[in-house]
């Protein structure tokens, strides 16, 4: 049995493929198995699984036809048998070749069932850090979770590692059919989940490109992404948390994309950020 089983959907993303996944098979950790869930890719993406399969006896390849992101993901977490969970996104990479071993160490120290990273988002021409991990936390009561996750707002499922075990006894899946579907997903994670770390000094990397889905304009989109907030809000409320008082933007000014400015209010407190690298904090 593996101590971690990293999950990568695949959906033609030839362009991408090969820097995702060799920043997973040089990483420190190799005691890894690593599932590659092609969701009936029409590009080149299935020549490269088939090539690194055949070089590396740590993947495994599992096809379907085309049912989108949650479907590979449920089905690559039914595949797995590691220690642990990774779920990385195939046009994304990690940026640390010690980025397993030390989630995966900071569970282990701590008895944790959830290991979270940093992360960096951009693309070749530019980077800029939008989770900041700057100091080693354990948290069980879920609103600190939240807060060093900065959920909602990074309402992400990668740049974390899972304990297994808990993960599925949780019965939690990703919905089908649904853009956004990490809103739908990560914020009960955290709750029903067990004890969380945070880990100084890695970062996972999710590429910034106009051609993703999630930059795709249609109604479906819209439509996933506002029921997904309003699924978030209705969990809160159920479970006795404030929305208003968990990490969440108040202001942010961007240009070119870049965030410039934004406060981010935590709990009474605002934590003001410049550019992404200076903070300071003001009362609310």
């Amino acid at each position: 049995m593996p101590k971690i089983s990293v999950i990568i959907p695949v959906y033609n993303v030839e362009k991408y493929l090969r820097e995702c996944l060799d920043s997973v098979i040089h990483q420190t950790m190799k005691d890894i198995e690593i599932i590659c869930v092609n969701d009936g890719s029409t590009d080149g993406s299935s020549d490269i699984l088939n090539e690194y399969c055949s070089n590396d006896d740590r993947f495994v390849i599992v096809n379907q036809n085309n049912q989108g992101l949650s479907v590979a993901r449920n089905n690559g977490l039914n595949s797995a048998s590691g220690d642990y969970i990774a779920f990385i996104d195939s046009d994304d990479y990690l940026l640390n070749n010690d980025y397993l071993e030390k989630l995966y160490n900071a569970c282990e120290k701590y008895n944790a069932d959830i290991a979270v990273a940093g992360i960096i988002r951009g693309n070749n021409k530019k980077s800029y850090r939008i989770l900041k991990i700057e100091k080693e936390e354990v948290a069980t009561e879920y609103e600190d979770k939240l807060l060093i996750c900065d959920v909602p707002d990074s309402n992400y499922v990668w740049n974390k590692l899972y304990k297994r075990e808990t993960l599925i006894a949780t019965g939690i899946i990703f919905p089908p059919g649904k853009l956004y579907e990490d809103l739908y997903y990560t914020h009960k994670v955290l709750y029903y989940m067990g004890k969380l770390v945070s880990v100084c000094g890695v970062n996972y990397f999710y590429r910034k490109r106009k051609d993703s889905i999630m930059k795709t304009k249609n109604v479906n989109a819209e439509t996933d992404r506002q029921n997904g907030d309003l699924a978030i809000q209705s969990f809160f409320k159920v479970h006795g948390i404030n929305f208003e008082q968990v990490a969440t933007v108040i202001q942010k000014y961007k240009f070119c994309g870049i965030t410039l400015f934004k406060k981010v209010r935590k709990k009474d407190k605002c934590k003001n950020v410049l550019l992404n690298t200076f903070n300071w904090v003001t009362d609310v």
